[in-house]
């Protein structure tokens, strides 16, 4: 949930000094004393958890066709139930290249063409379908916007039907492709273009976009711990979502962290384990276990941008060390994910937690979260290159923002006490003339109850749909302000009992 879970990662090639040997086929094979580079991995692991507060995180690090190293820390739920390497998190966007997965799969076997019009196979009046093509939505190349997914995202939260995927993809089609003409576009990250991709899934295979998944992605690549619906992960073991409210994690069981109209864009739960199976996939031509889910070639076409720094199909490209990665932040809420892999040199990382906030995001590169700065930090451990700045932790940020809290509380406080003073004690003389006083009180009036107005605004309407989610994801700083709003409105409410008081005073005086 992200604001704006951009593309990101990797570009480059060099040689981890981590491992001992490069193979004649460019990949390398880590040091078989490699246990003690997992313990620096364990404590740093240890350590950013308690910096960044983090109830649980699983991590998995594969190699070539292996799984390295697979652990869960910390707790899954209140109980104390520990995190393990089958424990499901949220998957967020990560899981947008399972979805291209299956527009590729559906692609090889010629019941889809890449460079056909949407209007092919989703059924709509509007022209736009005419333009916008099924590789265009794989890479974000449609001109749809993120921003203005966030009414749909806010409408569909109770929408936990079968044709939820179905409704909300009709509607992003009514919102989009009324009026479009253009043919092309630059990248512009949007889930909607991934949900209306899980819709042609289930149009073109005839089954639910779930039952599609599970049969030819899940289930051939042995990924058991994997589920498209939030009742499924809940039964078997799913990780307890946090948020953080004024720095403490407080569990989260609200409609948000589960939108089953978004499950192609990445409302999808799976553990470090199922994971770990799918990067092997990734990086072996589509192979996991002598399963095929995918041709090598079209694994090469999911993996390309076709323009760099934009955004291939389901991943984006970036550097760590001068490697090339290709990789995706995932983030819903009270869950964040953050997966690299590197198919040149064979190696995969995959980290989850869950807690996410606002909060938990850079600035304002806001795709860059808590468990981006972990990953980037296993991957340099792994180099045995310095672990890099990891930004301030949690205890910092709410240090910073709490201050500033305290302090303009108590300034607001101050301020209205010295208002309250003046509005209840006797008048004092003023001889400035009463038009000139009038219009002084009136400007501190309005101001005072701006914030108010603004905020009843935002929060009955959805003028700005970015307002409620933000209120979701950060809900204490907002409380907070509306806190606020009301004190000034109280102060602006003083302020106006004291003019009145000020004009019969004058009244009485003549």
């Amino acid at each position: 949930m992200k604001m704006k879970i951009i593309a990101l990662i990797l570009c480059g090639l060099f040689i981890f000094p981590l491992f001992s040997s490069a193979r004649s086929d460019g990949s390398m094979q880590v040091e078989q004393s490699g246990a003690s580079v997992f313990s620096k991995v364990d404590a740093y692991i240890a350590r950013e958890m308690k910096r960044q507060r983090l109830p649980g995180l699983a991590l998995a690090i594969v190699q070539g066709d292996r799984i390295l190293y697979l652990k869960g820390y910390g707790q899954a739920d209140s109980s104390g139930r520990p995190v393990t390497p089958e424990t499901p998190f949220g998957l967020g966007s990560i899981g947008k290249s399972i979805t291209a997965m299956a527009v590729l799969q559906l692609a090889e076997e010629g019941k889809i063409d890449l460079d056909a019009p949407i209007q092919r196979y989703i059924p709509t009046k509007y022209d736009g379908a005419e333009f916008i093509t099924v590789r265009q939505l794989l890479n974000q190349t449609s001109g749809f916007t993120q921003i203005s997914t966030f009414r749909n995202t806010l409408a569909s939260v109770n929408d936990q039907y079968q044709n939820a995927i179905e409704k909300n993809a009709l509607s992003y089609a009514e919102k989009f492709l009324k009026g479009t003409k253009q043919t092309e576009h630059p990248y512009t990250y949007s889930n909607a273009n991934y949900v209306l991709l899980g819709y042609i899934v289930q149009r073109v295979s005839g089954q639910s976009y779930g039952d599609y998944v599970k049969e030819h992605i899940f289930n051939p690549l042995s990924m058991h711990d994997s589920y498209v619906t939030l009742d499924e992960a809940a039964a078997h073991g799913l990780a307890t979502p946090y948020r953080r409210i004024f720095g403490y994690n407080v569990a989260y069981d609200g409609p948000f962290v589960y939108i089953a109209g978004d499950a192609p864009a990445g409302y999808m739960y799976t553990s470090a384990k199922d994971m770990s199976h799918y990067l092997i996939a990734q990086m072996n031509g589509g192979r996991f276990e002598g399963n095929t889910v995918l041709s090598s070639e079209s694994i090469g076409l999911m993996q390309t941008e076709p323009v760099p720094g934009t955004y291939a199909m389901g991943w984006s490209t970036d550097s760590i060390n001068g490697v090339q990665f290709l990789g995706s932040p995932g983030g819903s809420l009270g869950f964040q994910a953050q997966t690299f892999f590197a198919p040149d040199q064979q190696l995969g990382v995959i980290v989850f937690a869950n807690v996410l906030d606002a909060i938990d995001a850079e600035w304002p590169e806001t795709h860059v979260i808590t468990t981006t700065h972990i990953a980037y930090g296993v991957i340099n451990l792994l180099n045995e290159q310095p672990i890099g700045g990891s930004g301030l932790s949690i205890s910092q940020k709410y240090l910073l923002v709490n201050g500033l809290i305290i302090i303009l509380s108590f300034w607001l406080l101050y301020t209205t006490v010295r208002t309250a003073k003046r509005c209840l004690g006797p008048l004092s003389p003023d001889h400035s003339g009463r038009t000139e006083i009038s219009i002084k009180v009136i400007a501190r009036i309005v101001l005072d109850f701006a914030g108010l107005f603004m905020i009843l605004l935002l929060s009955m309407t959805q003028i700005v749909p970015i307002w409620h989610l933000a209120t979701i994801f950060q809900p204490d700083l907002f409380l907070w302000l509306k806190i606020v709003t009301v004190l000034m409105a109280l102060k602006g409410s003083m302020e106006i009992f004291r003019l009145v008081r000020s004009i019969r005073h004058e009244k009485h005086q003549g």
